[in-house]
């Protein structure tokens, strides 16, 4: 009953001893529900980069290990039901445990995670091909079953203007680059993962086992690494330019924003206001309200300048200065003039700036 898995320690590190969070909040983080409060929650709790990183986590399970925490003392609960602290001994526990595992640092999963999901298979896919390809072999069995997949394949060989053996050789050069910048447990693990001639790649299950890890701690260490040369090739684009044009196309196709949503920003950036959007898109306010809410949390840069106005935004920032914890109601009774959407966007702005 005590024995604590890597999970349990995994989601131990996300609570904090400064505020509370709600345990089914965190759960709804984890499996990326995609509403402007969960989305605005994942902001304020500081989880935005675990952001549906396990979109099939079992609900029954994840209350359990949470009571477990709780009932070890490392989750402290509040005066709300299902929400907690992380206790001293908590924090004891995690540093300790982390100290001697694996910890994903570069992970930022709302952001680029879909992308880098499409990213990785699109990697070993191509690696696999190309591995066949310099040993002049025709006769197997494609890794990748999805048939978009090997379409984008097969146009992606033709559009590149090289001879396959040549593109071969470019391919594995890169690897090599991008795996020498990498530490050497996430290099190995992503290696052993890679299938090519004659050599099948290694599960998760058997990586854990070989390295005497959880497949959990495995999978963990497969997508931190991909993050990770998501970084190094846009350190080095032109010392990787088949990884760097293939990451960006995956960036682009892949975003994690809703279609919906996406046909809003797109009515916002051609000079529509959110009341002329909604009325155009048959939409109510409150529906393109939640859009906006999440454009900004999806997309730090977008300028919201026509949305909320620059004095407006300095006044609440002002307010949120001065009383973090302020709600609505009470902003209301300061500016009754102050729209919601107003509020929630420099809330947003609030907690991306500022540390836990």
């Amino acid at each position: 009953m005590n024995r604590l898995s890597y999970l349990d320690y995994f989601y131990l590190s996300l609570f904090s001893k400064t505020y509370s969070k709600k345990a089914s909040t965190i759960y709804h983080i984890f499996t990326g529900k995609k509403t402007a409060s969960i989305l605005y929650s994942a902001e304020r709790y500081h989880l935005t980069y675990v952001f549906a990183l396990f979109p099939k986590l079992n609900r029954s399970q994840f209350n359990k290990s949470i009571e477990k925490l709780a009932h070890l003392n490392h989750l402290s609960q509040s005066g709300e039901k299902m929400e907690y602290y992380l206790s001293d001994s908590g924090e004891k526990e995690s540093v300790g445990f982390f100290n001697s595992h694996y910890y994903p640092k570069q992970l930022n999963y709302l952001q680029n995670g879909l992308a880098l999901n499409h990213f990785w298979r699109t990697l070993q896919l191509i690696t696999q091909v190309l591995s066949e390809v310099r040993h002049k072999n025709k006769l197997y069995t494609p890794i990748e079953k999805e048939w978009e997949k090997q379409y984008w394949l097969k146009l992606w060989l033709k559009k590149s203007n090289k001879d396959k053996q040549e593109l071969a050789v470019i391919f594995g050069n890169e690897w090599i680059l991008i795996l020498n910048e990498l530490p050497l447990i996430n290099a190995e693990i992503l290696t052993a993962n890679l299938s090519g001639h004659n050599n099948t790649g290694k599960t998760q299950n058997q990586l854990a086992e070989a390295y005497k890890k959880e497949a959990i701690e495995v999978h963990l260490i497969v997508l931190d690494s991909l993050a990770c040369i998501g970084k190094i090739i846009e350190q080095y684009p032109k010392k990787t330019p088949l990884f760097f044009s293939i990451y960006k196309e995956m960036l682009q196709t892949h975003v994690g924003t809703t279609t919906s949503a996406i046909l809003t920003k797109q009515y916002l950036l051609g000079g529509y206001s959110v009341e002329d959007t909604a009325k155009y898109r048959q939409l109510k306010l409150s529906t393109i309200n939640e859009h906006v809410i999440e454009i900004s949390i999806m997309d730090p840069l977008f300028d919201l300048s026509a949305i909320l106005p620059l004095d407006r935004f300095k006044e609440i920032e002002q307010l949120l200065k001065e009383t973090p914890a302020l709600t609505y109601q009470e902003m209301l009774e300061k500016k009754p003039e102050v729209l919601f959407l107003w509020f929630r966007l420099a809330q947003i702005e609030r907690n991306r700036n500022s540390d836990e």
